[in-house]
């Protein structure tokens, strides 16, 4: 037994002999993974391919992790390391969305997340990381959120809202899983992974509408011009 969360600890039972340890929670990211490629394909600009292509690779080495579990901390700090790079494809897209860089009070606040979360590193809990790194995209969004399309602004309460509600989860799992197992053994955990599939499916769905809008005023323009 580990203390560490991820894989080890998240709430459905493994069973580590069989082919797939965590099989709902790998299924539910599987699909996740599958939708979040479509929207890859629909992509047309770099920026917004590597911001889905971040989710993407979360969300299969997140598949992989419920389906095999390595000793160590190994998949706990390669995940955290992928939600770095999401984070930070998060701010470059808005960055290109709203031609406008970062205030000196965003970056100081980042810096400083980063500083908790390295400190966090060495706690051997590591689920205290996870809430560190949930908040680097929810200070780059708030951030922007004024500088936002209206389409993005319409989502964004609702997406932060959403990692709210997945926090109080984990943390649930956390202090009252082995009372839930007693109570019934359902893989509990598949919940937090239906969040995070909505959650990605919204963020991909928004973001791929700067490029048709950008698109479709780029047209006017040119039809403008003739």
């Amino acid at each position: 037994m580990t203390d560490i969360y991820f894989p080890f600890n998240t709430c459905e039972e493994p069973n580590r002999k069989a082919w797939i340890a965590q099989p709902v929670s790998a299924f539910i990211n599987m699909v996740t993974c599958l939708i979040l490629i479509y929207f890859f394909l629909q992509a047309k600009t770099l920026i917004i391919r590597l911001l889905i292509l971040s989710f993407i690779l979360f969300e299969m080495f997140h598949t992989f992790s419920h389906i095999t579990h390595i000793d160590g901390a190994i998949q706990s700090n390669i995940i955290h390391a992928i939600w770095y790079f999401l984070s930070f494809m998060v701010l470059i897209a808005s960055i290109k969305i709203t031609k406008q860089y970062p205030n000196i009070y965003t970056i100081l606040i980042l810096l400083l997340i980063i500083i908790i979360d390295i400190h966090l590193f060495f706690i051997p809990n590591k689920l205290y990381m996870i809430f560190t790194a949930l908040t680097l995209p929810v200070v780059i969004v708030i951030s922007y959120y004024n500088l936002y399309p209206s389409y993005i602004k319409k989502v964004i309460p609702y997406l932060i809202a959403l990692l709210i509600i997945v926090g109080i989860f984990l943390i649930n799992e956390k202090l009252n899983c082995l009372n839930m197992m007693k109570y019934a053994k359902l893989p509990y955990h598949g919940i937090i992974e239906i969040m995070g599939m909505i959650l990605f499916i919204t963020l991909s769905y928004v973001f791929l509408q700067t490029e048709k809008i950008n698109n479709s005023v780029f047209i006017k323009s040119l039809k403008y011009k003739s």
